[in-house]
């Protein structure tokens, strides 16, 4: 990917502010950028490089009252998750012991992976109590929205929505980035497939590095059939 991304730079000329690159870790993101940096000997400031959550934040952050939040979007991370669906629960008289509040969490987290809002959940889960998670999951939310919140899988959610739903809003990230790049591509979920097919819109410029014998992340979403059928999803690559 580094190497593809310099040569688009120095051979066809592309603004670094026209390709999107997206990992996994900040860590790998930020080496990346420093190949590309030392193969072209030269400063790429403007080039989008970052994990999946990072690049929807700074969508979301440019677009927040077109899903009507009135402020920049505060982030809650896992410990404030927790607080908050433990107040939940402890408010309906169940348990909330962290275990019980951990795995609360980890179905919601799943649902919304899966691209499932709370009703989604009530019709497609097979967890025997689906119909009072499904309220804890549209309880947590509206608390979350109250404070102009969202969690960590509501980043690439709430990206997915503001691309589908406002299409000048698609088709102008679409346009701007002319190339689309993703590592590890066999470790991509659901949501993260339909961002991508969502940037690329306009042009199908997708590239992708992968390989299916390394997908070990099926337990948090991961689906293999993501890159065992990329021609399918990107026929113009």
């Amino acid at each position: 990917i580094t190497t593809k991304i310099a040569w688009l730079i120095a051979e066809r000329g592309l603004d670094p502010e026209s390709i999107l690159a997206v990992t996994f870790t900040n860590k790998a993101a930020d080496e990346m950028k420093g190949r590309i940096a030392r193969m072209l000997e030269r400063d790429v400031t403007g080039l989008w490089i970052g994990t999946f959550h990072s690049i929807c934040l700074r969508l979301l952050r440019r677009h927040a009252e077109r899903l009507g939040f009135r402020r920049a979007i505060t982030v809650f991370d896992q410990e404030d998750s927790l607080a908050v669906l433990r107040e939940l629960l402890r408010g309906r008289g169940g348990a909330d012991e962290l275990p019980r509040v951990r795995k609360v969490q980890t179905i919601i987290s799943a649902a919304k992976n899966r691209l499932w809002g709370p009703e989604e959940l009530l019709e497609h889960s097979r967890a025997p109590e689906r119909a009072r998670l499904a309220e804890i999951y549209r309880e947590y939310q509206e608390k979350l929205r109250a404070q102009d919140g969202a969690d960590f899988d509501d980043l690439l959610l709430l990206a997915v929505r503001l691309l589908q739903e406002h299409p000048d809003v698609r088709e102008g990230w679409a346009r701007k980035f002319l190339h689309v790049l993703v590592d590890e591509f066999q470790d991509t979920n659901r949501i993260q497939l339909k961002l991508v097919q969502l940037l690329a819109s306009a042009h199908g410029n997708v590239m992708v590095v992968g390989d299916d014998d390394q997908s070990i992340y099926r337990w948090r979403g991961a689906d293999v059939t993501n890159i065992l059928r990329f021609e399918e999803h990107f026929p113009q690559a």
